[in-house]
């Protein structure tokens, strides 16, 4: 392998030979951009790592709080031989359930 940097991998990645380090978080590092030098243990070369933290948000809506009506998708599926039908809202993912028995 000739890569000298590899950038956002899952785990830490040797960039010599391309070992990969399992259990990555165990490593000290805590926060974006913390640095830190490793010695592979399969080709004993020593390099640099720098962790890289990625943020993502989430949102849905309030039907009941913002006094709006529900959108709701109906579904009606069997379930390890179990019937299940209702409907779920799109906005604020409400559900309601339909008696199946």
């Amino acid at each position: 392998m000739n890569e000298i940097e590899r950038h956002n991998e899952r785990e830490i990645t040797c960039p010599y030979c391309g070992y990969e380090f399992s259990d990555s978080w165990e490593y000290g590092m805590e926060h974006d951009g913390d640095t830190d030098e490793e010695e592979c243990p399969e080709c004993d070369k020593k390099f640099y790592i720098t962790m890289n933290v990625e943020v993502g948000y989430s949102t849905k809506g309030l039907c009941k709080e913002n006094k709006t009506k529900h959108n709701w998708k109906h579904f009606d599926h069997v379930t390890s031989g179990k019937r299940c039908k209702g409907k779920k809202c799109l906005v604020c993912g409400e559900y309601e359930f339909e008696d199946v028995s």
